[in-house]
């Protein structure tokens, strides 16, 4: 398996970009610091840190996008092109192989979103602070953790869309499609008594579980509602290995 991940996130920092992705992002955060500077310039609004902090952090839209095209490309790409067979004919499992490919590229994910979180926590230094900064850092950092299990499903899902349709176009907007849709479905069968068990009310663990939260969570308890959701994560990867 360590020789597996290996090659695969080799695979990954070459054949997919990374480097790029992380540079489009620095672009796009220092595009909301210079936006914040003009502002403040022209109307007097100067931002707070945790207000630079909070704006900059709906990013993780776009590192969940990115880890749609980095698992897909892993599968359905090398499927395409024959990369992933050379690698089922040797004496690895499939499961192995597969699951490599997963857990490579959800951590490159995860990793890429610290690296975005760093990096608002970074420029949000240049703004004035009405709190501790430690406050702000485990701000990051509780958004990090919060975040992961959405992460993790999603992630698991484009694999298992990827290993059935075997084309990348197609993994991508299935994966796409609940990922912005599925609240609203979740929202619509709110009255019924069903909906708790809708797998995609448990994705968003910050707002369920958030004091502040208006709506009421899925389950009582927080841990329990991750654990369903590892429970469907783990049949996807299960179904797809």
């Amino acid at each position: 398996m360590k020789v597996l991940v290996i090659n695969e996130t080799l695979k990954a920092w070459h054949g997919r970009r990374i480097g790029l992705a992380m540079m489009m992002m620095s672009i796009l955060i220092l595009f909301i610091f210079i936006v914040a500077i003009a502002i403040d310039q022209s109307f007097g609004l100067l931002l707070t840190t945790e207000e630079f902090v909070t704006i900059g952090s709906v990013l993780h839209i776009f590192i969940m996008l990115y880890s749609f095209v980095l698992v897909t490309g892993a599968i359905s790409g090398e499927a395409s092109t024959g990369t992933i067979k050379q690698l089922l004919i040797k004496p690895v499992s499939r499961h192995r192989v597969l699951l490599s490919k997963w857990l490579t590229n959800l951590v490159i994910s995860f990793l890429l979103y610290c690296f975005v979180l760093a990096l608002l926590f970074a420029f949000g230094l240049f703004f004035p602070h009405v709190v501790p900064l430690s406050s702000t850092f485990y701000y990051l950092f509780e958004t990090a953790l919060y975040t992961t299990p959405s992460l993790i499903f999603y992630v698991a899902l484009a694999t298992l869309f990827a290993v059935i349709t075997k084309n990348t176009a197609v993994t991508i907007v299935l994966t796409i499609l609940p990922y912005f849709f599925a609240d609203l479905f979740v929202l619509l069968a709110a009255e019924y008594d069903w909906a708790s068990w809708i797998v995609f009310a448990h994705i968003d663990v910050f707002n369920n579980y958030n004091p502040v939260s208006l709506a009421p969570p899925p389950f009582p308890s927080m841990w329990a509602s991750i654990g369903f959701l590892l429970i469907h994560i783990a049949l996807m990867l299960a179904i797809a290995t």
